[in-house]
């Protein structure tokens, strides 16, 4: 087997992981200052963000990608946002919280082709939460409906989100 599976190893941090040579092969790291698994990607050269994206030191080209599981991330408050993944893929906005007419951007920050970022609207009150593709695209992609709890799933296609489903909660 030319590559055979390998159990995740634990570092002391995301530095000790960076310092090290890039391995010629797939291999899963967990730093212990940040618990994440990341998977070394052969060739990948996205830019390192000390996050999602770690760099390396010498040896093969490539990059360590942060495994993005399903993870609710804070609640979403009032007002304007701007909504990115950052390995949080459920964002809920309680109820109560809106005090008027609301809009939030999906940035591109972090994303990676394929993101899905689901969106729960669980906030009754008589406001309209609008959500825009913060991509090239630009364009409003859903506005959930006053008085209604809704949800909507969003897709990052490499450039901009759009909206692929959604409706209305049971209540």
């Amino acid at each position: 087997m030319a590559n055979p599976p390998r159990a995740a190893q634990i570092r002391y941090s995301r530095n000790v992981i960076e310092s090290a040579l890039g391995p010629r092969i797939t291999h899963y790291e967990i730093p212990r200052d940040k618990p994440a698994i990341y998977r070394w990607v052969v060739g990948d050269s996205s830019t390192a963000d000390d996050v999602t994206v770690l760099s390396h030191t010498g040896g093969t080209e490539g990059r360590w990608i942060r495994l993005r599981l399903p993870v609710k991330g804070e609640d979403l408050g009032d007002g304007a946002a701007s909504i990115g993944v950052g390995g949080d893929y459920l964002r809920i906005l309680p109820g109560g919280t809106l005090t008027g007419d609301s809009v939030a951007t999906l940035n591109t920050t972090n994303a990676a082709t394929g993101d899905i970022l689901t969106i729960v609207r669980q906030d009754l009150g008589a406001y309209t939460y609008q959500i825009v593709n913060g991509g090239p695209g630009g364009a409003a992609l859903c506005t959930f409906p006053v008085s209604l709890a809704y949800w909507a799933d969003f897709h990052f296609d490499g450039t901009n989100w759009e909206l692929i489903r959604g409706g209305a909660l049971p209540t």
